[in-house]
Parts: structure tokens; C-alpha cells; sequence
């Protein structure tokens, strides 16, 4: 899986190899329009980041350091460097992330679990064994990329977990109860898409729920936190949760029917053993055809308006008493 990952990233990076002048904090591809968003994405993701260790990360930060003393290095040194520190540490904080838990894993880790949500003639304690080892990882995953403005307690997390485990068996169980009941493969087939997606939505809601109660901070033009925003905080998750519609209809929308299909071809029948190798690399094709066009549609670090926040935020300053005009908040992934 983790190959086969690795191949179809690297046929999709084609295009990413370009290295402009370098520049702290950016994003080395335009983030203002689709395409540049889906390249700085692919970069972000790019699974062999997973292999850094920490002596690594160390080393990346300590040459943006010295650039930033005045020490002179190539474009591409320091864009490597920076985009290795954005795909593994937390942009709020500057803590690794741990290496299963990043999005540059995200892609190699989910075949194998979509495999068991969606595999042909699966039963309802098949779809509640496959989602709750599902969202044990994806609330992991949303913990460790969460905005850390708003901090969550242990008995917060505990609930949360609960919460997005509970939704994702319930729902995805339930489709498959419903397929039966009306015997209609459509429905039933549907139960890991309808699973992913209100599971992926309940998780971000459960694990995020912290930041809709106190906000997250917003930054000026000049990087100055004015205060933590409910609304941008809302903002961010109801993107965050478009996001994993559009990342799920791929793999697991698509590939059961697709799969369907492919299983009553002849040539199933001619090389059955392949069957699984088969279903496995349509899936590693369908996640990384929906992870990546659905990351790329909103920024990560987000603009709002003042007047699409609170109240206290309309007549902000930037330091030289200029007016805000544009509020970032890192919405988170």
C-alpha cells in the first residue's frame, strides 16, 4: 500500500519541482487560485515526509534560523527545509507532529481500513469493527492538526473520542441495516461513504468542539493576535467538513460500485487472487484523487473580513494604527 501510495504521489506531483525566490512562511506555489493550492498540497502530503526523524526537523529548523540571521542558503534548501517543518509540525505551535498522525500519512494508512468498510457483502459488526479502528485514527489525526489556541481537557478528549466513534458505528451500521431491510445494493453499498463523511463531521465537531466554545485567535496583516473568534472558529470546521465530502466520494462513493463491477468481469474470474491486490489500488487511487483536490479547496490559514466577525473586531488597529482590513486564522485540517 504504502508503494503503490508513494507512486501514484509521485505521477500527481509532476509540476511541483519549480523553486521561486524563497520567502519565510509562504507557500511556494499561489495559494489565491485552485491549482496553486492543490500543488502546496501535494507538497504538504508528500508521504515520503513521513521518513524524517527529528534530528531532521532540527536541522530544517535551524536553517531557517540561520536565514533569518542573515546566513545565506539555495532556494531550494529553504524551501525544502520550510515545507518539511509545515507538513510535520503545527503551525500554531511549533510542535512536531508524530509521523502516523500527520497528513503526509494520511493517504498509505486509509486503504487498508476503507478495504474492510467497504468489502462487498460486508456485515453490519464488520462496518462497527472497521470504523471504530477508523475514527480511532482520524481522531488522532484531527487532536494532533486541531487549532491549539483552545486547549481541550482529558475528559474533553475522552468524550470526543466517544462521541465520533459512537456516530461513525451508528451511522455506517445503520446504513447497512437499512440495505438489508430494503435489500438495495445502493444503500447498502453507500454504508462506508455515509459512515466516512458523518463520522469525519462528528469527529471534527467532537475533537473541535473546544474552539467553537472559546474561538481561535485571529491574526492582523502584521501576525498580531486581536483576540479568538467563535465565528472564524466555525468558519474553519464547517470548511474543514466540506473538505472530507469531497475527499470521500473517490473511495469510498465510487470504488464499491466500481468494484462491483470489476468482481463479475471475466477477468475476476479468470485471476481471483488478484481481487484483493485489485481492490486495494483502486482505493489507494481514490484517496489520493479525493484527499488532495479536497485539501486544496480553502487555504489553511484562512482570511475573513472584520465585518464578518464579532462586534469587537470591527475597528481593530495593525501596529502603526493603520485599520485591520483582513483577519488569518489557521482553521486547521
Amino acid at each position: 500500500t504504502l508503494s503503490f501510495a508513494i507512486f501514484i504521489f509521485s505521477i500527481m506531483s509532476v509540476g511541483t519541482n519549480a523553486f521561486p525566490p524563497f520567502k519565510i512562511g509562504a507557500k511556494r506555489f499561489d495559494e489565491s487560485n485552485f491549482y496553486g493550492r492543490f500543488r502546496n498540497t501535494l507538497i504538504q502530503y508528500d508521504v515520503t515526509k513521513m521518513a524524517y526523524g527529528n534530528d531532521e526537523l532540527e536541522q530544517a529548523k535551524q536553517l531557517i534560523e540561520d536565514y533569518k540571521n542573515g546566513r545565506k542558503a539555495s532556494d531550494q534548501s529553504l524551501w525544502d527545509a520550510q515545507e518539511l517543518l509545515q507538513a510535520r509540525c503545527h503551525p500554531d505551535n511549533g510542535e512536531i507532529i508524530q509521523p502516523l498522525l500527520c497528513f503526509a500519512a494520511y493517504v498509505p494508512m486509509q486503504p487498508i481500513i476503507i478495504l474492510g468498510l467497504i468489502w462487498p457483502g460486508g456485515s453490519a459488526l464488520n462496518q462497527a469493527i472497521f470504523q471504530f479502528g477508523n475514527q480511532s485514527y482520524n481522531a488522532g489525526v484531527n487532536y494532533a492538526n486541531k487549532n491549539k489556541s483552545s486547549v481541550m481537557t482529558n475528559a474533553e478528549l475522552g468524550q470526543a473520542f466517544v462521541g465520533s466513534v459512537g456516530t461513525a458505528i451508528g451511522l455506517s451500521v445503520g446504513m447497512v441495516k437499512l440495505g438489508q431491510k430494503l435489500k438495495h445494493p445502493v444503500v447498502a453499498g453507500s454504508a462506508g461513504f455515509v459512515g466516512c463523511v458523518g463520522a469525519g463531521w462528528a469527529s471534527l465537531l467532537f475533537m473541535r468542539a473546544n474552539e467553537i466554545r472559546d474561538g481561535v485567535d485571529v491574526k492582523d496583516e502584521d501576525g498580531l493576535v486581536h483576540g479568538r473568534s467563535q465565528t472564524a472558529a466555525k468558519e474553519g470546521i464547517a470548511k474543514c467538513c466540506a473538505a472530507r465530502v469531497i475527499w470521500n466520494i473517490p473511495a469510498t462513493g465510487v470504488v464499491p460500485f466500481a468494484f462491483a463491477i470489476y468482481s463479475r468481469s471475466s477477468f475476476n474470474t479468470r485471476f481471483p487472487r488478484i481481487s484483493v491486490p485489485v481492490h486495494t489500488a483502486m482505493i489507494t487511487v481514490g484517496v489520493a484523487m479525493g484527499v488532495f483536490p479536497g485539501q486544496a479547496l480553502f487555504t489553511q490559514n484562512s482570511e475573513i473580513a472584520p465585518s464578518a466577525l464579532e462586534p469587537q473586531f470591527l475597528n481593530c488597529k495593525r501596529a502603526d494604527g493603520s485599520p485591520v482590513r483582513t483577519f488569518t486564522y489557521n482553521k486547521g485540517l
